[in-house]
């Protein structure tokens, strides 16, 4: 079976691709179109600090389909007091009246008593149906997940891939399969180092981006893998995850054993560590 499938982003219900577009990579609006529109993607990744044109692709598909797309804004957690503003400007972009979705980027420890109250007005208000964090800090995570730390998130935005797979030990394990956040994974090449051949064992061939997000989808408890387009022909090198399914056991086994080297030979920043 492939990964074309609409499935739940955990308690929030919506409906969605396993792989999502995410903008500010310098795709063309043709390209998010042809997501949609060839593969089935209908979760839509759109940030007002970014450049791109997802969203005059999200202009020119709602009007006819809007109840089949999830748009989720991304916005930083230092927009705090404009964090409303910020969302309702979106909206006027984007000429809707509500999102799907608003992750509140960078949020390492819990928000303050004001920036979570601010977070509950948007659903609170009818801005957005649902509201995410995403974190660097998956311990952090995963005491949301176990319910040690209170946090108003409907999803978890994540780094997971296969030189970082610590989610499989901080975050995946505590995840509450009733009631559990919906897991929006990113970064699935590795900022591109999965991909290059001067990074990677002697004599072995470095992977594809189809492989890179085969391996994130292949964990259960993923529900979305972004990808970051930048050109047309770019969507389907990327979303050929989506007919080719699952990774099997020899494939797994390759993609992990590639993904050990490069985080053991090549160093990691502190911050992007496992």
């Amino acid at each position: 079976m492939g990964f074309k499938q609409r499935v739940p982003f955990g308690r929030t219900g919506l409906m969605v691709s396993r792989i999502g577009v995410a903008s500010g990579y310098g795709a063309p609006a043709a390209a998010f179109e042809k997501a949609f529109h060839e593969y089935g993607v209908n979760f839509l990744w759109a940030s007002p600090m970014r450049r791109g044109q997802l969203m005059q692709a999200i202009r020119n598909l709602a009007p006819r389909y809007r109840d089949d797309l999830c748009i989720v804004l991304s916005l930083p957690g230092f927009a705090g007091f404009f964090l409303k503003g910020y969302v309702e400007r979106s909206l006027r972009k984007l000429e809707l009246e509500q999102v799907d979705g608003v992750v509140v980027q960078g949020l390492d420890k819990p928000p303050n008593r004001k920036l979570a109250a601010r977070m509950r007005q948007l659903t609170e208000s009818g801005l957005a149906r649902f509201v995410g964090v995403s974190s660097h800090d998956r311990p952090y995570l995963g005491a949301v997940a176990r319910g040690e730390v209170e946090v108003p998130a409907d999803f978890f935005q994540l780094r997971y891939n296969a030189v970082h797979t610590g989610a499989e030990r901080d975050i995946f394990p505590f995840l509450q399969q009733e009631n559990r956040p919906g897991i929006l994974s990113f970064t699935a090449t590795c900022w591109g180092k999965l991909l290059k051949s001067k990074l990677l064992p002697a004599g072995e061939h470095p992977l594809t981006p189809a492989d890179c997000y085969r391996f994130v989808l292949s964990h259960p408890d993923v529900d979305v893998c972004l990808t970051g387009p930048s050109s047309v022909a770019h969507v389907d090198d990327n979303l050929e995850a989506l007919a080719a399914g699952p990774l099997d056991e020899e494939e797994m086994a390759r993609v992990r054993r590639i993904g050990r080297y490069i985080y053991e030979k090549n160093g990691t920043p502190p911050l992007l560590a496992r």
